[in-house]
């Protein structure tokens, strides 16, 4: 028996350099961001500039860079803006509505579920900037939404994306990625044994006692990966923000990779901005070790 489990696979021996070729691509790929990686960590340490003397004749500055993080205004506010804009996009927004549709939707085969999955696959589908444009034209002082409600209730225009631009750049972002929430719950939804929704039906649970002591536990895992991805493509979402608002009016929607761009190329302190990128991977890491944590099934 011992010998058995000491012998080696004979397939597994046999197709070694097929399973290598197979595995070269994501060998290398991870290679190459392992050497971004270091080299933005490397230039953290530095005061390299975009252009002029400092772009060639580079110095070490120790800490300056990640000390300036703390001690200078910028980069404590993106990171709450941060904070806020992933709350409400992704954790709020595009999971808690994506599980409800989901949830409501299922087993439906009507066309209500199919106007509704045709709404957000709309806006996952759609190029950034475009729907980025789109946002744009109906939240502006003379878009759809003054001409067809505010103007018509006899109220003065309102110029949403200049007085509200967090709230609506929110929403937008709601609207843009709530799909992934919805087609990951609704393929795990779908999982769930219809007997065990008629059992619970059947001892008197209510629709909301069957979602949330029936469905949600079981499908508790997909939560937790969802969660994952979401917040991470949130917390580095760059091109819906900067497209709408360039991270103003002021800097009220300055996220983090909207500050780490006007640093790194608006202003050119690329040193600077490879310490915000360190930070934020730093910041995604210990987000995915928690998201991974909660993927472990409880004992």
């Amino acid at each position: 028996m011992s010998l058995m489990k000491n012998q080696a696979n004979p397939w597994l021996t046999s197709n070694l350099p097929v399973l290598g070729l197979a595995l070269l691509p994501a060998a290398l790929l991870i290679g190459v961001l392992l050497y971004f990686t270091a080299w933005a960590f490397a230039f953290s340490f530095t005061d390299l500039a975009l252009v002029g003397r400092k772009s060639v004749e580079w110095s070490w500055v120790g800490l300056q860079n990640f000390e300036r993080l703390f001690t200078r205004k910028g980069f404590l506010e993106s990171l709450w803006t941060t904070v806020i804009f992933v709350f409400f996009s992704a954790i709020v927004g595009q999971s808690v509505l994506g599980f409800l549709l989901a949830a409501a939707l299922r087993g439906n085969r009507s066309a209500l579920r199919t106007m509704v999955e045709v709404c957000i696959m709309l806006g996952w589908l759609l190029p950034d900037i475009v729907a980025a444009f789109l946002w744009s034209a109906t939240t502006s002082q003379t878009g759809l939404i003054n001409a067809l409600i505010i103007e018509p209730l006899g109220f003065a225009p309102i110029n949403f994306i200049n007085d509200y631009a967090l709230p609506v750049v929110t929403i937008a972002n709601v609207w843009k990625g709530t799909a992934w929430s919805y087609l990951l719950f609704s393929a795990a939804l779908d999982s769930v044994s219809r007997e065990v929704i008629e059992a619970a039906t059947v001892d008197g649970a209510t629709p909301f006692q069957r979602i949330w002591l029936v469905m949600l536990p079981i499908v508790r895992p997909h939560i937790a990966t969802n969660m994952l991805f979401i917040t991470i493509w949130t917390f580095t979402y760059f091109p819906l923000i900067y497209a709408m608002t360039g991270g103003g009016p002021g800097r009220q929607t300055e996220t983090l990779a909207v500050f780490l761009y006007n640093q790194s190329f608006a202003r050119g302190n690329l040193g600077f901005g490879s310490a915000i990128s360190v930070a934020m991977l730093l910041i995604v890491g210990f987000l995915s070790i928690f998201y991974l944590r909660l993927l472990r099934e409880p004992k």
